[in-house]
């Protein structure tokens, strides 16, 4: 597979016969956007293959739609899984649909996992809102460090990675299917500074808790109210994943730290 370079960095991936806002469409996944061409006959990855190297991307830029990853204000994978659905909010206030209703194929056969990948990862990229760099400029003065993390637990019934920091719990939203929660997280905490995993996601910070109790400690289980009254029910999803083999006595460990009951 050719990889073009003019400005839009490597080609990374793509898909033939997905839909963009219900509309048939190839669409090659670059580093730096995604180029739509909308199609209205049947197309093959073997013949998006011979476009592209056929091709210079300016020229295909010009032809078809490119959406610059920087004019993403937010991205969320709907969907997970093969047949796949992600939605972004473009810069302006359009919003973007592309999915994959059984009729799409793929230039590799990782690249399903890579696109939804790469949509939740651009959560890390453009500029903080000012409470969120606040928070991550806090995050750094401490030195905060990851003590371990867990794929697939529930907030009052809501799906989250979580990280366990020392300083305290950072819930990961849309997280995605458990199967690749262990990658998953390896990749956030392995290319993401700390400060900028707090900043871009939603931080309860230990000092912030003011009763906490543990149910049970396999699975795990608690309930922890906030400084603000808020009560938040935590517990394993069904099927988890996680960095360590020692996740789960990290996190009661934590819980512990801020004075949790348990079990007798």
């Amino acid at each position: 597979m050719s990889e073009h370079d003019s400005g839009v960095g490597p080609l990374l991936g793509g898909f033939t016969g997905v839909t963009v806002d219900g509309v048939r469409n190839d669409v090659v996944v670059y580093q730096s956007g995604l180029l739509l061409m909308a199609t209205h006959s049947a197309s093959n990855p073997k013949d998006l293959r011979r476009l592209l190297a056929s091709v210079p991307v300016e020229d295909l830029i010009r032809r078809h739609r490119f959406v610059n990853f920087a004019d993403v204000t937010h991205a969320k994978v709907v969907k997970p899984g093969v047949k796949f659905k992600v939605a972004f909010d473009l810069a302006g206030g359009e919003q973007l649909e592309i999915a994959d209703r059984w009729t799409g194929e793929s230039l590799g056969k990782d690249d399903g996992t890579m696109f939804q990948d790469l949509v939740r990862n651009l959560r890390y990229t453009g500029p903080l809102p000012e409470a969120a760099a606040a928070e991550a400029a806090r995050t750094w003065a401490e030195d905060a460090m990851v003590l371990d993390a867990m794929s697939n637990v529930k907030v009052n019934d809501v799906d989250y990675d979580l990280v366990i920091l020392d300083t305290g719990l950072v819930f990961v939203a849309d997280p995605g299917g458990f199967q690749h929660g262990e990658q998953r997280l390896a990749s956030l905490v392995e290319n993401n500074p700390v400060f900028e995993i707090v900043g871009r996601n939603w931080m309860v910070w230990y000092e912030q808790i003011v009763d906490a109790r543990i149910i049970t400690n396999v699975p795990v289980a608690g309930e922890l109210e906030l400084y603000d009254g808020r009560r938040l029910s935590l517990k394993e999803g069904k099927y988890i994943q996680s960095l360590t083999d020692d996740t789960r006595q990290v996190l009661c460990a934590a819980l512990r730290s801020v004075g949790a009951t348990e079990p007798t």
